[in-house]
C-alpha cells in the first residue's frame, strides 16, 4: 500500500505521501476505548504490535501519525521514548511525525498540562506537526522565549515539513492535486465508474431472510 500510494516519484500528480497510523498500540487500548491507557510489556510490544509499523516505514512511508492512547502512562503524542528513541534512533525514520486530529490539545484531558505545556512536551518528544489543536501555532513562540523549547528543535521539525512539501512538488505547483480539468478527464470517467461499480458489487454480502424476518412489521421498525 505504501508503494502504491507513493509510487517512484512523489512529485507526480497521481501519487500521495503515505502516513502510517496510529503509532503506536492504538488497537491495544484498555477495553478498546479510544484515548485509553495501554499497559504493554516490551516483549509483546516488539513481537506482536510494532512489526507492521516497522514494515510500513521500511517500505518508505514518508510520514507517521501519533496515536491518541497513552503507552504505560505517557500519551503517545508526547512520548519521547516512542517518537524519538524508538522511531528516530532505533528505526532511523527520516520523515515527519504528525499528531492525530486535536491529539495535542486532548492531552490536556490526560492531565499533562495546559495547551502551552502539552504543545512543548509534544515538540520536545519528537512531534513535528500539530494537526488542528493549533498549540504549536499559538504557544511555541512563548515557550521559546521562556526556554521551554529551543530553536534547534523547532527548525528540525520545520525542515522535515518543508522537505516533505518539496518532495511532493508543492513548491513548484501548490495546486497540483486540485486540478478541475484533470478531475473531468481522469477521475469520473466511464471506465473508472464502471470499475468502481464492479468493485462495490464484489463487496456485497447476501443475507438469508430466514423465517421471513424482513421486512420488519411497522411496530418493530426503528424510528
Amino acid at each position: 500500500m505504501v508503494q502504491g500510494y507513493q509510487g517512484d516519484n512523489l512529485s507526480k500528480n497521481n501519487t500521495i505521501m503515505a502516513c502510517v497510523k496510529h503509532f503506536a498500540l492504538y488497537g491495544a487500548a484498555e477495553s478498546g476505548r479510544d484515548y485509553n491507557t495501554t499497559d504493554m510489556s516490551l516483549n509483546r510490544m516488539y513481537n506482536e504490535y510494532l512489526p507492521p509499523y516497522k514494515a510500513a516505514l521500511d517500505a518508505g512511508a514518508g510520514s507517521i501519525m501519533a496515536s491518541f492512547n497513552d503507552i504505560n502512562g505517557i500519551p503517545a503524542t508526547a512520548n519521547k521514548w516512542l517518537l524519538t528513541d524508538l522511531l528516530r534512533k532505533q528505526w532511523g525514520f527520516k520523515g515527519f511525525v504528525v499528531s492525530d486530529y486535536t491529539g495535542v490539545s486532548e492531552m490536556i484531558e490526560h492531565g499533562i498540562g495546559n495547551l502551552q505545556q502539552v504543545s512543548g512536551r509534544a515538540l520536545n518528544a519528537g512531534l513535528d506537526m500539530d494537526m488542528v489543536s493549533e498549540g504549536f501555532l499559538t504557544t511555541l513562540k512563548k515557550s521559546l522565549a521562556e526556554g521551554k523549547v529551543n530553536i534547534a528543535t523547532i527548525n528540525a521539525s520545520c525542515r522535515l515539513i518543508l522537505e516533505a512539501k518539496y518532495k511532493l512538488g508543492l513548491f513548484d505547483d501548490p495546486y497540483r492535486y486540485c486540478s478541475e480539468e484533470r478531475a473531468k478527464t481522469e477521475i469520473l470517467t466511464p471506465a473508472n465508474l464502471k470499475l468502481a461499480r464492479e468493485a462495490a458489487a464484489q463487496t456485497f454480502v447476501l443475507l438469508k431472510n430466514q423465517n421471513h424476518t424482513l421486512p420488519l412489521k411497522k411496530p418493530a421498525q426503528l424510528r
